[in-house]
């Protein structure tokens, strides 16, 4: 078979799509283990039945699957409206102009290859196909910066995705060229500007984003109000813990949060999710989160100014324990891993601070706990 980037259309193809997840979420990264089909080796779940699943067959063998649903196959379930909180779209907008894109799997052969810019394009040309004004999807932390350069945009509550820990919602517009055209989505130039009057309810949207968005990316925030929301915790902050920004400028620390977010959670979100293989590094700004194990027991308390997840992140292993909210003021600084792995490589002077601090903080919670 040539490659070919495609809605499957035979029980051949999505079977193909559900053992890539099976491959890619349960055997390569140990999640929904209690989700899968271990005979057949498939992932797959009741929802599966009301979505379509776009694959990409490379040199005759699958690389990358995602599915999506639309509300013009029927109404969007009450488990997908309560997920993507849909009753504000849906005082603007019917389902039938809505799209959710979730579970994009690529082969680990092919990562870093334009198969997944493909598989989003596919989408893309369905959206613009039966006239969608609104994609949503949610977003681990460490793949926002991902989702930001194709255009999408925070909105709504963080939640907790089971098995996977903290998610973000995010939205998509087509119908917003000025700020496909601003970040420089690659789905800009797919859209002319005056074909965009054909999307009645854009302005309505963006407003609902701006009103409901519980993440803050420094990209798309003010430079002196990101940054005053950051450094208070180590500027003010009078206890006597180690923290990550000491004895670093200003100017370093404005780099260091360069592709960096502030999430707001709720008392039982879970930031971080045991086992999960993500390595993001998160600073704790306000309210205080619980480290747990697996069995529930509480191991430690972890204050304003202090790092969660730095031990996956510096020994490339899989989370030890669930970090949760344990108020509800609670608001971290996430920190792109793939931004902190670029600095710690290429700045020494950065990174000897940075990886002095953490060894301190580690070295403190040893210590008093």
């Amino acid at each position: 078979m040539r490659d070919v980037v495609k809605f499957a259309e035979t029980d051949e193809e999505l079977h193909a799509s559900y053992r890539l997840r099976y491959k890619v979420y349960i055997e390569g990264m140990g999640r929904l283990k209690e989700k899968g089909d271990h005979e057949l080796k498939e992932l797959r779940d009741e929802m599966d039945c009301k979505a379509r699943a776009i694959i990409a067959i490379k040199n005759d063998e699958i690389a990358g699957t995602m599915r999506l649903f639309w509300g013009g196959d029927g109404d969007l379930s009450p488990s997908l409206k309560t997920a993507y909180q849909l009753e504000s779209f849906n005082a603007v907008l019917s389902d039938e102009k809505i799209c959710i894109i979730e579970r994009l799997m690529i082969d680990e052969n092919y990562r870093g290859s334009a198969t997944a810019l493909e598989i989003y394009q596919e989408a893309w040309f369905f959206v613009v196909e039966h006239d969608v004004e609104l994609v949503l999807l949610s977003s681990e932390p460490h793949l926002i910066n991902s989702y930001l350069r194709l255009g999408f945009r925070p909105f709504g509550r963080t939640y907790t995705y089971p098995g996977i820990g903290l998610v973000v919602p995010m939205m998509f517009l087509p119908g917003d060229h000025e700020h496909l055209s601003k970040v420089r989505s690659p789905f800009s130039m797919l859209v002319k500007q005056e074909d965009a009057i054909k999307y009645q309810h854009t302005e309505s949207l963006r407003a609902i984003t701006v009103s409901t968005a519980s993440v803050v990316a420094k990209s798309l925030a003010e430079k002196t109000d990101y940054l005053n929301s950051v450094l208070p915790v180590d500027q003010v902050n009078t206890n006597q813990r180690p923290k990550i920004f000491d004895n670093i400028d200003v100017k370093d620390i404005e780099r260091l949060l360069d592709k960096s977010h502030i999430i707001s959670c709720v008392e039982g979100d879970h930031i971080i999710a045991a086992n999960n293989a993500a390595k993001t590094m998160f600073v704790l700004l306000s309210g205080m989160v619980q480290v747990q194990r697996p069995s529930g027991e509480i191991q430690a308390i972890i204050f304003p100014g202090e790092v969660i997840g730095e031990i996956a992140f510096l020994l490339n292993v899989p989370r030890s324990a669930n970090i949760v909210a344990a108020t509800d003021n609670v608001k971290v600084l996430s920190l792109d891993d793939a931004s902190m792995t670029r600095l710690l490589k290429y700045d020494a002077p950065i990174a000897s601070k940075i990886l002095m601090n953490l060894c301190k903080a580690l070295s403190y919670r040893v210590i008093n706990n």
